[in-house]
């Protein structure tokens, strides 16, 4: 019996895939580093993390769910396995772990927007329906090349400033400008997904904006969304130590660049952690630009 439900928990915590949550973690972080002094409340900041990473699992869930019963994942899938698909785990089982993620979501969220801007009813409500809409539904978003310009979004500006808003906090040009950039290389971890999955896609009638636009421009499009924030915010007139972290990040997005442009196919599986983890570094660079070198 232990061994059967050790082989259980090994088989939620892959479903769940907690590579993917760096890129939760990194917009809140950046959102709770802007608020303004005299704002800031841990308990805040603690209840958006856990929304943030609530709904990041949530989604995880949901596309394996969503995809395995709208059949775009067929047995030559080359991303990691998807346990619907795999037979793993039932469509009743990710149905629960879907409603489970989504109630500390809720939870989370409600406590939010109860004490926090009323305006967290609105972008709460919208997290919701991106979560359920991304592969679910009779019309996907995904399938009509609109899953990077959601990802941008709500791990972009509806993060950071979601997260002013929570605290109480003035929204400010830096904080806004902050919101565009950290979306941005959240965004390209689902382009390299759809750079990867095109021609299963393809057949499956998802039409992703790797499938409309072809390889070329699509690593195009990765390009810019690795390097644009750090182009955007170039430490002119800051210390050694800020031109040190800028080239240390920057290194790190020529190297996702690279291989971005060398591989393809089931080779592109491990670029997408690394693109995770890029992004929270990111979210940090951002961090440390915008609020403690101008301190």
């Amino acid at each position: 019996m232990t061994t059967v439900a050790s082989h259980k928990v090994t088989i939620w915590v892959q479903t769940l895939r907690p590579r993917t949550l760096p890129a939760a973690v990194g917009p809140v972080l950046l959102g709770q580093a802007l608020v303004e002094p005299g704002h800031f409340a841990w308990p805040t900041a603690l209840l958006c993390l856990f929304c943030a990473l609530a709904l990041q699992l949530a989604v995880n869930l949901a596309n394996d769910l969503f995809d395995g019963l709208s059949g775009v994942d067929q047995p030559d899938r080359l991303g990691p396995t998807r346990a619907l698909q795999a037979g793993w785990l039932s469509a009743n089982e990710l149905r629960a772990g879907l409603t489970v993620t989504l109630s500390v979501a809720v939870a989370t969220g409600l406590w939010l927007v109860l004490f926090g801007h009323w305006l967290l009813w609105v972008l709460g409500g919208l997290a919701l329906l991106g979560v359920l809409g991304y592969s679910g539904g009779r019309r996907p978003y995904a399938n009509r090349g609109l899953g990077e310009p959601a990802v941008w979004l709500f791990f972009g500006p509806v993060a950071v400033l979601g997260s002013l808003l929570a605290q109480h906090s003035p929204i400010t040009p830096q904080a806004v400008a902050a919101g565009i950039l950290v979306g941005m290389p959240v965004a390209a971890i689902l382009v390299v997904n759809n750079q990867r999955d095109r021609h299963t896609d393809a057949r499956a009638g998802k039409i992703t904006l790797a499938v409309r636009m072809g390889p070329w421009v699509t690593r195009r499009l990765f390009t810019i969304l690795t390097v644009g924030p750090l182009a955007a915010t170039l430490p002119l007139g800051l210390p050694t130590w800020a031109w040190g972290a800028w080239g240390i990040t920057g290194l790190a997005a020529l190297g996702l660049v690279r291989e971005m442009h060398r591989r393809d196919g089931a080779a592109l599986n491990g670029l997408l952690g690394l693109t995770a983890l890029y992004s929270l570094a990111v979210a940090l660079w951002l961090g440390l630009r915008l609020v403690v070198a101008n301190t």
